[in-house]
């Protein structure tokens, strides 16, 4: 019982070494799990080459292979859950951490309403004011919605108005979909849900800034810019 409380608590040790910002509860278990199988899994191949190794030094040892082995193959194209966890969690911690630090923001918002007719929407937020979202025409000028905002538009407007909005919405697992290249920065484009199909929210990351440059979802996509303090938008 000692034994694996103090295996428990080297893992932990790990996780928070390869990762500099805190974890979410259920990410480091996971972390710990997979690390677990892998360990389980090399335990013979270990035993044919008789490594004279300490507990302590062996688990390191092997901790460290995992993620050196995870990036080697994440960089030759096979798919490796582990390294995957690792870079999905660290992408998000950045994401988080620069929405966190915005003073200035703005967002281009189309939506299709139930009729399906498509209404553009604009927001600015600035550091301590409330967010200002106006509708506009097919020309960018402001317009009155007869009857005002429909509620299921004011739910999507309300989830993306503010940079903690933003984070809200984007708190879920994630998944990559693909890597581009754009304006001479990476942008990974993920997903919100666990599986593909209409209910997934699809974004765009800026890997230079890490900050979300677009969302899609089935109804509605919306574009953002930003502005950090003492910066340019």
């Amino acid at each position: 019982m000692n034994g694996n409380r103090s295996r428990e608590s080297r893992v932990d040790e790990l996780l928070k070494k390869a990762l500099t910002d805190d974890l979410p509860p259920e990410v480091a278990e996971g972390m710990r799990r997979r690390l677990y199988r892998f360990r389980e899994s090399a335990r013979p191949q270990r035993q044919r080459f008789r490594i004279a190794l300490a507990p302590k030094g062996a688990w390191a040892a092997l901790s460290i292979l995992v993620l050196v082995s995870g990036g080697l193959l994440q960089g030759r194209g096979t798919g490796n859950p582990l390294a995957e966890g690792i870079s999905l969690v660290k992408t998000r911690l950045a994401v988080f951490k620069e929405l966190a630090a915005a003073e200035f923001m703005t967002c281009s918002v189309r939506i299709r309403r139930a009729d399906g007719v498509f209404v553009d929407y604009a927001i600015t937020w600035r550091s301590g004011s409330p967010p200002e979202i106006v509708a506009q025409g097919l020309d960018g000028s402001k317009i009155m919605e007869s009857g005002g905002t429909p509620p299921d538009i004011a739910v999507v407007l309300a989830s993306i108005s503010t940079p903690s909005d933003l984070k809200e919405r984007l708190s879920g697992a994630w998944r990559l979909i693909r890597t581009s290249r754009e304006s001479g920065c990476d942008v990974g484009t993920y997903a919100a849900s666990a599986e593909p199909g209409p209910a997934a929210l699809e974004f765009g990351i800026d890997m230079c800034t890490y900050l979300p440059l677009r969302l899609k979802a089935l109804s509605w996509e919306a574009t953002f810019r930003y502005l950090k303090q003492g910066g340019k938008p």
